[in-house]
């Protein structure tokens, strides 16, 4: 899946040494044409908020994004994952890069629930959630975060203690909480996380608390909105850190991952699914 910027010119964007204040640090990822999608499916669950795919060769594409000044985290991550991308920083003008907000709009999670741009007029909805992504994160319209939110206010009930591992601008965290006065932690390993988390409850006017020692805390409901792979790698966490017939909402999958996904979660039933454009999201009780 790929969104294509408005304008993809090249004489905008130059390559240095040095990021400037009125530049956006960008990362092009020279990749293989047998591996673009499922290098876009990775920065998508790391957060960004677009990918632009530019001209490479016969054999490859460019993929751009921005993961912030600092992207040295996900950088390594891609590196783990595709050993063989060519990554490198580019600086680009923001009054251009910026345009994108031009198009932002309200997304429908439910007929009762929207995420909305923090810049943009409110739609008519019971409940809105705002959104500031920072230059790293997302708007929350990916089929992944809608998929979750959900399921999660299908299954959250008023005051749970909720987690959100991978939270990104913290939007799961920040809507059970604001609609349904749950006690919600987050956690991240992105580097600003913190900082948009923060602004994002400002925003609505709502208290999310950060928590790395996750591991130790019983939650009633954990959000797990991350890569398939990672899924699979911190099911024992996610497990141990989940009460006795709590619930765990799983995200980031592709519809055609998600068997091989539950094969780690053998110690919870399923008790919702949904789908939309080729994602799949799962509701799984603990036993």
């Amino acid at each position: 899946m790929y969104t294509r910027a408005k304008d993809s010119e090249s004489s905008y964007a130059s390559l240095s040494s040095e990021s400037s204040t009125d530049a956006w640090t960008m990362l092009d990822f020279r990749v293989d044409l047998s591996e673009a999608e499922l290098l876009s499916d990775l920065l998508w669950n790391l957060g960004v908020v677009a990918i632009e795919e530019r001209p490479g060769s016969s054999q490859q594409t460019v993929l751009r994004t921005s993961m912030g000044d600092d992207s040295s985290g996900v950088r390594a991550r891609v590196s783990e994952h595709f050993p063989n991308v060519l990554i490198s920083i580019v600086y680009v003008d923001k009054a251009i890069a910026e345009t994108w907000r031009e198009h932002a709009e309200p997304t429908w999670v439910t007929d009762e629930v929207a995420l909305c741009p923090s810049w943009v007029a409110p739609p008519q909805a019971r409940h809105v959630v705002f959104i500031e992504p920072g230059d790293t994160f997302g708007l929350g319209n990916h089929p992944t975060t809608v998929l979750a939110l959900r399921l999660g206010l299908q299954f959250c009930s008023t005051q749970q203690r909720i987690f959100d591992l991978g939270c990104g601008s913290g939007v799961l965290a920040i809507a059970v909480s604001k609609i349904l006065q749950c006690d919600s932690y987050v956690f991240d390993i992105a580097d600003n996380a913190r900082h948009v988390v923060k602004a994002n409850c400002d925003i609505n006017q709502t208290e999310v608390k950060w928590q790395e020692q996750f591991a130790s805390f019983d939650f009633d409901v954990v959000f797990a909105n991350i890569l398939a792979p990672v899924l699979i790698s911190e099911s024992r966490v996610i497990a141990r850190c989940t009460v006795k017939l709590g619930i765990v909402i799983l995200s980031g999958m592709r519809t055609e991952q998600v068997e091989k996904v539950l094969l780690s979660y053998g110690d919870f039933t399923e008790v919702g699914r949904d789908e939309l454009d080729g994602w799949t999201s799962v509701a799984l009780q603990k036993n």
